[in-house]
């Protein structure tokens, strides 16, 4: 049987870490019906206490997946890293972490790419890296653009567009250096969840169709009942564009003459930004309810009772946000990045309006608000949707997208 190493840090994560994770776990355990399976953890896990990352290491070898024998050693052997540091020292520090292991694979996959260690590793192995979000954007005048236009500055950190873009740079040059064979070997595919990666980096690769699935228990609390409000979840930074909700909703209210209430969940990435969010809502005197972080029942019935998603987000690799949106029957408008115009391009459900145009936004959302629930239930039943939706409701159609990729390349 093939052996196939699995690159990867946050099966070991002391809590949850995002959609990314949930697809490559989701994929490793399924491929363990067509490989045989060696995880190898990579530099990351040095930021975590040792102890946690250990019990994480047994359970996961307790569901089946063998972990590298050096990996223990390696772990030992090494002291516990900040994040500052393993931020401002990724390249030299994945380099050094993987000297420590003895590939013994026949191909090696990293299904979500988070460190540079797969680089290093692969040093004569065949080697795949699936990507999530770009790893850079090739077009920097085009990013510096967008950035200025939502990303702002913070005054307490001096962080803003301006850092976010020289790094950037920065690392498109360290991608670009070791895609150019200055490791020992170039990668054998690179994928992506969709074509945004691929599209925004100008890396050639495949697309995973369907590159992410929802928990179909979601499909259970449609056509249940519309109530009179509006809905955005997600984290709560620049990227998703939260600080335009205020905006949205303002002129909403002025469009159709009514108060609007929407309802916020996520966790602000901030304080000063989440000072900045609620100047606005003062300042228009909205109507705001923000729960946080709520559980999976409780984020499903609100969001299947909302009459639109309001996602005005800039940054997207996927959007398992709107993919659970429209399996809990609740239609979307969005912006046309790469991510939402790839995937969602072409369903009634969803509206996809240019980048950064609030009235086309507030326009289409009206548009859904104003609608009665019968004629939303029509839009979110329509046949290309359900179709849409049964691809997309099982990890199984993800692992077999990603298993044809493989052995295409073996």
């Amino acid at each position: 049987m093939t052996t196939l190493g699995i690159v990867y840090d946050k099966f070991l994560s002391p809590s949850f870490a995002g959609g990314g994770a949930v697809h490559a776990y989701e994929v490793t355990i399924r491929f363990k019906n067509h490989f045989k399976i060696i995880y190898y953890p990579t530099s990351p896990v040095l930021v975590w206490d040792k102890e946690v990352v250990k019990r994480k290491a047994k359970e996961l070898e307790s569901q089946g997946i063998r972990i590298a024998g050096e990996f223990y050693e390696i772990l030992e052997e090494r002291e516990k890293i900040s994040r500052i540091k393993r931020f401002l020292f990724a390249d030299k520090i994945a380099r050094e972490f993987s000297k420590g292991y003895k590939v013994d694979a026949d191909i090696l996959y990293q299904p979500d790419h988070t460190s540079l260690d797969i680089f290093y590793l692969a040093r004569d192995t065949k080697y795949g890296i699936t990507f999530h979000e770009p790893p850079f954007y090739n077009d920097s005048l085009r990013y510096l653009r967008r950035l200025i236009k939502f990303y702002g500055v913070n005054p307490y950190t001096g962080k803003g567009f301006h850092t976010r873009f020289l790094y950037n740079e920065y690392v498109k040059f360290l991608y670009k250096r070791l895609l150019k064979k200055e490791v020992k070997n170039e990668p054998t595919f690179l994928a992506g969840v969709s074509e945004a990666a691929l599209i925004e980096s100008g890396l050639k690769g495949e697309v995973i169709k369907p590159g992410n699935a929802f928990d179909p228990f979601l499909m259970n609390y449609r056509n249940k009942g519309k109530e009179d409000y509006v809905v955005f979840w997600s984290r709560l930074n620049q990227d998703k564009g939260f600080h335009e909700l205020p905006d949205i909703l303002h002129m909403m209210e002025k469009r159709s003459g009514n108060k609007i209430r929407l309802v916020v969940m996520g966790k602000f990435f901030d304080k000063y930004n989440e000072r900045r969010f609620w100047s606005k809502v003062r300042k228009y005197d909205l109507k705001v309810e923000y729960k946080g972080f709520v559980k999976r029942e409780e984020l499903a019935e609100i969001v299947s009772r909302a009459k639109v998603l309001i996602y005005p987000s800039h940054v997207d690799g996927f959007s398992l946000v709107v993919l659970e949106s429209l399996a809990l029957g609740t239609p979307v408008v969005a912006y046309d990045i790469p991510a939402i115009k790839s995937i969602y391009g072409g369903l009634e459900s969803v509206s996809i309006v240019n980048e950064f145009d609030k009235e086309s936004m507030v326009e289409n959302a009206l548009r859904f608000y104003k609608m009665n629930e019968r004629e939303i239930e029509e839009i979110m039943n329509g046949e290309k949707l359900m179709v849409f939706l049964k691809l997309h409701s099982s990890w199984d159609n993800v692992a077999d997208a990603v298993l044809k990729i493989i052995k295409k390349y073996l």
